[in-house]
């Protein structure tokens, strides 16, 4: 298991790329809803991208 494939990631690393999967994540089910397509189970994109914003509001900061 350790060594890990990647080196230690900053907060603001972790933060900046929860932020770019969430805006992905918005824009994915935009496009699906104009487009049509994936019926209902399109929303669960939109609720991954809140569960991804609520676990940014529980987690606590810790400067490493």
């Amino acid at each position: 298991m350790y060594p890990l494939p990647f080196g230690p990631m900053g907060i603001a690393w972790g933060r900046r790329i929860r932020w770019i999967v969430v805006a992905g994540l918005v824009a994915a089910w935009f496009v699906a809803l104009a487009v049509d397509v994936g019926g209902n189970g399109v929303h669960l994109l939109l609720a991954a991208a809140v569960g991804i914003l609520l676990y940014e509001l529980v987690t606590v900061d810790t400067p490493s």
